[in-house]
C-alpha cells in the first residue's frame, strides 16, 4: 500500500488538533507528544498486560518439581 506522505501528514495534524480539542486541553502540546499519548502509551500498557498474563499462565518448571 502506497500512501501520499503529504496526505498522511495532514491527517496526523488534523487528528492531533482534534484530540487536543476533545480533551479540552487549554495548553497545546506538541504533536509528537500527543501522538505518543494516543498510540505509544496504550500499546505499552497492552504489552505489560500480555507479559503479566504470560507470566501467570506459563509457570516455571522449576517450581513444579517434586522433592522426593
Amino acid at each position: 500500500m502506497v500512501l501520499n506522505s503529504r496526505l498522511v501528514e495532514a491527517t496526523v495534524n488534523i487528528s492531533t488538533d482534534l484530540w487536543q480539542y476533545v480533551a479540552c486541553n487549554p495548553e497545546r502540546l506538541p504533536r509528537a507528544t500527543v501522538l505518543r499519548f494516543i498510540f505509544c502509551i496504550p500499546l505499552l500498557q497492552l504489552r505489560r498486560l500480555a507479559s503479566s498474563l504470560g507470566s501467570y499462565l506459563c509457570f516455571d518448571s522449576d517450581r513444579n518439581t517434586h522433592s522426593d
